[in-house]
C-alpha cells in the first residue's frame, strides 16, 4: 500500500493535509455564506446570504465532514492505483481484535473524565450534582457517522505513512496538530471568526488536549495492528466522553492535564517508536 507515499512520506502528509482541508474549507465555505450558515458550529448569519437548498446542505456538510476519508482516497488513488485504495480500506476489516480494546477505545475517556473530575474536586473545585449524563440517541447516532469521515484520513493514512519516517510519536503529534487545526476551519471563513483564534489561549488548550488524544489514538491503532474499527471506537469514545461529563464548566485544565498524563504514560510504557508493545504486527 501507498508504495510512493511510503517513499515520500512527509511530501504525501502534506499534500493529504492540505487537501483534506481544501474538501472541508471548500464545501464549509459554501455554508457560511448561505442561508444555512447555522450548520456550522461557530458561525454567524451574514447580510444577503446565498440561497441553498436544504438537501444541497446537508449534502455539502456530509462531504466537508469527510474531507480526510477523501483526502486518504484521492492521495493513496493519485500514488498507489486502485490497489493501493483497496489495501487502504482494507482497514476496515480489521475488526476482530480483544473485546478489551474496544471497551478501552469507548470508555477510556470518560474514565479519565472521571479522573479529571476527581482531582478536582480532591483541589476544591466545585463538584456537579451528577457527575454523568448520557447523550441523546439522535446525537449518539451523528457520533457513530462523523468518525468514519475522518479515522481513514488521520488513523488509516497519515499515521502510518508519517511514522515509517519519524516514529509513531512524531506520527501523532504532526497528526494531531492537523487534526486541531482542520477542526478550526471556520476562522478562514467571513462567517466564522478570526485567524487570531489560533493564537489565542482556547486553541493552545484544544490543541494540548488532541495532541494527548492522537498519541492514545495512534496507541490503539497501532496495538491492534491498524484497526480502523479500533480507531473508529476511539473517535467516538472522545465524543462520548467529552459530552458524559456533566460538569459545569469542566475543570478544564484538569480535563487535559489528565489526557496528557495518559498519554504520556503510553508512551512510556509502549516506546516512543511504535507506541505499542512488542510482538503486536505493524500496521500495512
Amino acid at each position: 500500500m501507498k508504495a510512493r507515499a511510503d517513499e515520500y512520506p512527509i511530501r504525501s502528509f502534506l499534500f493529504f493535509s492540505v487537501l483534506a482541508f481544501v474538501i472541508t474549507w471548500g464545501t464549509g465555505m459554501l455554508l457560511v455564506l448561505s442561508t444555512h450558515a447555522s450548520m456550522v458550529n461557530g458561525a454567524h448569519p451574514i447580510k444577503h446570504p446565498i440561497p441553498l437548498p436544504l438537501p444541497l446542505a446537508i449534502t455539502l456538510t456530509m462531504i466537508g465532514g469527510f474531507g480526510p476519508f477523501l483526502a486518504a482516497i484521492a492521495v493513496t488513488a493519485s500514488q498507489s492505483g486502485r490497489a493501493g485504495v483497496r489495501e487502504l480500506l482494507s482497514q476496515f476489516q480489521c475488526w476482530r481484535v480483544h473485546p478489551g480494546w474496544y471497551t478501552t477505545a469507548l470508555l477510556g475517556p470518560a474514565f479519565l473524565g472521571l479522573v479529571s473530575l476527581c482531582f478536582a474536586a480532591v483541589s476544591g473545585g466545585a463538584t456537579p450534582a451528577r457527575w454523568f449524563s448520557f447523550p441523546r440517541p439522535l446525537l449518539f447516532a451523528g457520533w457513530m457517522v462523523g468518525p468514519w469521515g475522518e479515522e481513514l484520513g488521520w488513523r488509516g493514512f497519515a499515521q502510518p505513512v508519517l511514522q515509517k519516517r519519524i516514529g509513531a510519536l512524531g506520527a501523532s503529534l504532526a497528526v494531531g496538530t492537523v487534526w486541531s487545526l482542520w477542526h478550526y476551519w471556520p476562522v478562514a471563513t467571513p462567517a466564522g471568526g478570526s485567524l487570531t483564534e489560533l493564537v489565542q489561549a482556547p486553541f493552545g488548550t484544544w490543541l494540548l488536549y488532541e495532541l494527548a488524544n492522537s498519541v492514545m489514538m495512534a496507541w490503539l491503532y497501532n496495538s491492534t495492528g491498524g484497526s480502523l474499527p479500533i480507531a473508529w471506537a476511539a473517535h467516538v469514545g472522545l465524543s462520548l466522553g467529552q459530552n458524559s461529563v456533566n460538569a459545569h464548566p469542566i475543570p478544564i485544565g484538569w480535563f487535559v492535564t489528565t489526557f496528557l498524563v495518559a498519554a504520556a504514560i503510553v508512551v512510556v510504557v509502549n516506546g516512543p517508536r511504535t507506541l505499542r508493545r512488542s510482538g503486536v504486527e505493524e500496521p500495512a
